[in-house]
C-alpha cells in the first residue's frame, strides 16, 4: 500500500475518533506534542524506527517519556500504530491529523518570509486580506526571518506561495539576460 494512503486513513480515523470523543482540541495539542519530540530528539526518531526493539518495550518505553503530556486516546492510538507495524509513519500521520482539525476548524496557515523582523502592520494586512476572502477564516500568522532573500517579502496560505522576494526577482533578471 502507499505510504501516503496509509498515513492519510490513520489520520482520518484518529480525527474522526476524537471528533467522535469530542477531543479534537486536546489531541491536536498532543500532535503537535509529538512532533515537536520527533522533530528535535534523532534519538526519538530512530527509537521508533527501529526493529531490534521489541512492540512491547516502544509501547512501555513511549507510555513513560509522555506519561501525563498527552491523553489515554493519542497514547492508545500509538499502541495501535505500534501493534500493526506502523510507528514509522507518526510524524505524516501527525501533519495529516493536523490537516484535517485545521479543514474541519476553517483555520487558515499563513507564513510570512521576510529580509529582517517585520512589523506587526505586515502581519495584520495579510491578516485582514485574507478575511476579506473568508470571513470566517480563523488566520495562524508564523513569522520567519530568513535574510537569503535580500528584502521583498514570501506568504505561504496553507499550500500556495507568493514570492514577492527580491533575491526571486534578481533569479528572473538574470534568466531574462541569459
Amino acid at each position: 500500500m502507499n505510504d501516503s494512503k496509509i498515513s492519510v486513513r490513520y489520520a482520518k480515523a484518529l480525527f474522526e475518533t476524537t471528533v467522535k470523543n469530542s477531543q479534537e482540541d486536546e489531541v491536536r495539542g498532543d500532535i503537535q506534542t509529538l512532533l515537536q519530540a520527533l522533530t528535535s530528539s534523532e534519538d526519538f526518531r530512530l527509537f521508533l524506527e527501529s526493529p531490534v526493539i521489541a512492540d512491547s518495550d516502544k509501547v512501555k518505553i513511549f507510555g513513560e517519556v509522555f506519561n501525563g503530556k498527552i491523553s489515554k486516546l493519542t497514547s492508545d492510538f500509538f499502541s495501535l500504530l505500534v501493534k500493526n507495524k506502523r510507528e514509522n509513519f507518526l510524524k505524516i500521520i501527525c501533519l495529516n491529523y493536523l490537516g484535517f482539525y485545521s479543514k474541519s476548524k476553517n483555520i487558515r496557515h499563513v507564513t510570512i518570509t521576510t529580509a529582517t523582523k517585520a512589523g506587526e502592520e505586515t502581519a495584520k494586512e495579510i491578516v485582514s486580506l485574507i478575511k476579506k476572502t473568508d470571513s470566517t477564516a480563523k488566520v495562524e500568522v508564523l513569522e520567519k526571518v530568513d535574510s537569503s532573500i535580500i528584502g521583498g517579502l514570501i506568504i505561504k496560505i496553507d499550500d500556495k506561495e507568493y514570492d514577492a522576494s527580491i533575491r526571486t526577482q534578481l533569479k528572473k533578471v538574470k534568466e531574462k539576460l541569459k
